[in-house]
């Protein structure tokens, strides 16, 4: 077997582990009837799974799909990218670096905080912004900058979901 072929086989086989891992809900190691017609039904609108986004269509009610370059900025509003990023220091580079990183960005509520919690949280907290509660759309992180409580994705639950910063501190100003 070819170098190529081991690693196109190996692909395919940690798709169907993240595959799994994402349809089986009770946990046996199978795909029973429900579950599989769960699977066909994201397949329809586009899986996030831990390795990207697998589609069959081109709805846009399913995740976005981030590619690099001026086509990733396109799907982050209010973000400046032309200047110096330090996500050391600022909590919004950070989220933005990581969450470019992470190739999706999720369509509704409900995924929104699951997908924070599996793609940006730990990220943001290495670099020093403590996460202190995620709720939908929503979270709140702490550092040097105070508290605040941050709207981070636009249009969830509608068709064109795209990633934001709208931070607000309760009796402060909005943070950039």
């Amino acid at each position: 077997m070819s170098t190529v072929q081991a690693a196109s086989a190996t692909a395919v086989q940690d798709l169907a582990k993240s595959l799994m891992k994402t349809f089986d809900a009770n946990s046996d190691g199978q795909l029973g009837h429900d579950e599989f017609g769960a699977f066909l039904s994201q397949l329809m609108g586009g899986i996030q799974t831990a390795g990207g986004t697998l589609a069959a269509s081109t709805a846009t009610t399913g995740p976005q799909t981030l590619t690099r370059g001026v086509q990733n900025r396109q799907l982050f509003e209010g973000f400046n990218f032309d200047r110096e990023q330090n996500i050391e220091k600022s909590a919004k580079d950070a989220f933005a670096s990581i969450a470019g990183a992470s190739g999706t960005v999720p369509a509704t509520k409900a995924a929104a905080e699951s997908w924070f919690n599996q793609h940006v949280k730990g990220g943001m907290e290495q670099l020093g912004h403590k996460v202190d509660w995620v709720k939908g759309d929503k979270f709140q992180f702490s550092n040097w900058q105070g508290s605040w409580v941050v709207d981070f994705v636009r249009g969830a639950d509608g068709p064109n979901p795209a990633f934001t910063w709208l931070a607000d501190a309760a009796g402060g100003p909005a943070l950039t």
